[in-house]
């Protein structure tokens, strides 16, 4: 059954079973991915999948269901589903089903050459990376991963009000990790790239980066334990972001979660740091011109110059707290119920390269990498203690590589002692969550426990 045929099939069994208003959200998609292990094709996901999320409000109650299948059966078995759903539900605040008209932007999400690109150039592509790893330096003992992946996805949601959108998005990323060795000493790194153009994955760039990571960490020790300057890199950063966005929030804040609970309108970040939600992003991997509950999107500045603006809304959360909606509704899958998230999250970028915020830092410690990002850093109260790697930095300019080190402090005293922000800003990998970036950042202070 097509999906005008099933909406029409199952709007008409929810309005015949008492549901007052209701939505149908559907997400249909398809993943290419390919890895390279010494030579041969080491795996090979072909894959494509969807789904349609029903809900639909009843007694004043909100239900939930959903399948795999467009057809009757289906159509009968969301509406009871989300009809018994709704009726031991537990008394909350209310969810609503969106009845505005809104106007919505066009955004540059979808890039149809990708769907002209073959299995065998996408094989190809991780294949020649693996093998120029191995050719950039005879200390290139593996290559633990080498892969290159196509994606694409659509969402379409209609409600009882009228709402029927649609958007289509795609992308394509590669990365390569290579194992280097001198002695007995072992290294490795990763390095990689995620757009909308195949271009993007050039894998003798690529794997060029990698291998000079990986090297660069030969020799790598500890140091002294004590406060450092310290600027964290890029990929770093939005690392940190990535594990801390949930403070803005407006549900973790109105749940007590959330440290920033009452900071509206108050500093809560350096002067020059400006965080940035934006959905409408040219290129950005994550976002929509609409929500999943079909509220328009836009671009919204979270933090100014280091002072809180709002957070992150629903419906239900921004009903809750008597504002509107700032799109930020978010849906893992068309399975998961409605929650918040942000799109293309980021530290606003400012004019320093690279190695001119070194110059800044002139003695300190340069953070390249994060561990246990999901264990040592609590979202609650903004606490961290992190494995790290990176670069004792002496004069500006890097000094030697370092490793097994920890460093500790919370995230909000973290973001007030930015002195200078970068302009490399680098985005990782898209998720149902958001897709994350930062540029580099200067710290002033950094606790660092090493030898």
């Amino acid at each position: 059954m097509d999906y005008k045929r099933f909406k029409y099939e199952l709007f008409k069994a929810a309005q015949k079973q008492g549901f007052k208003e209701f939505e149908l959200y559907y997400t249909s998609g398809g993943s290419l991915r390919a890895g390279v292990f010494k030579g041969e094709l080491d795996t090979y996901d072909s894959n494509t999948s969807c789904g349609a999320g029903f809900r639909g409000k009843i007694n004043g109650k909100m239900g939930y269901a959903y399948t795999e299948i467009l057809d009757g059966r289906s159509v009968d078995m969301l509406v009871t589903r989300s009809k018994e759903n709704a009726e031991i539900t537990d008394e909350g605040d209310e969810e609503f089903i969106y009845m505005e008209k809104d106007t919505y932007k066009t955004i540059n999400a979808y890039n149809p050459k990708l769907e002209s690109i073959k299995p065998t150039d996408v094989i190809g592509k991780a294949m020649d990376m693996e093998k120029r790893a191995f050719e950039c330096d005879s200390r290139v003992d593996n290559v633990r991963a080498c892969s290159v992946s196509l994606y694409k996805g659509s969402t379409r949601i209609s409600n009882s009000y009228g709402l029927d959108m649609e958007y289509t998005t795609n992308g394509v990323y590669g990365y390569a990790i290579p194992v280097v060795r001198s002695g007995e000493d072992v290294r490795t790194a990763v390095a990689y790239r995620v757009g909308r153009r195949y271009e993007l994955i050039d894998p003798n760039a690529i794997a060029d980066e990698a291998v000079e990571r990986a090297i660069s960490y030969l020799g790598a020790g500890s140091v002294d334990s004590g406060s450092y300057k310290a600027v964290i890199c890029n990929e770093a950063a939005a690392d940190m972001l990535d594990v801390y966005s949930g403070i803005f929030s407006a549900e973790k804040v109105q749940k007590g979660l959330s440290l920033l609970k009452g900071k509206l309108g108050e500093k809560v970040a350096s002067g020059i740091v400006t965080i940035v939600d934006n959905p409408l992003m040219e290129n950005g991997m994550c976002g929509g011109p609409f929500d999943c509950e079909g509220v328009a999107t836009g671009t919204k500045e979270v933090v100014t110059c280091g002072v809180l603006n709002t957070y992150l809304y629903n419906l239900k959360t921004a009903h809750k707290d008597d504002v509107g909606s700032t799109g930020n509704a978010a849906r893992g899958s068309y399975s998961s119920r409605v929650g918040t998230a942000p799109s293309n999250f980021y530290i606003k970028p400012g004019d320093i390269g690279y190695e001119e915020l070194l110059g800044y830092m002139d003695d300190g410690l340069l953070i390249t990498e994060l561990e246990g990002l999901h264990s040592g850093a609590n979202a609650v109260s903004g606490d961290f203690s992190l494995a790290a790697k990176g670069f004792l930095v002496k004069s500006g300019k890097m000094s030697s590589p370092v490793e097994q080190i920890t460093i500790a402090g919370n995230i909000f005293e973290l973001l007030k002692s930015v002195t200078k922000v970068g302009n490399d800003i680098k985005f990782g990998f898209p998720s149902p969550g958001g897709c994350f970036g930062s540029p580099s950042i200067l710290i002033d202070k950094l606790s660092v426990a090493g030898r």
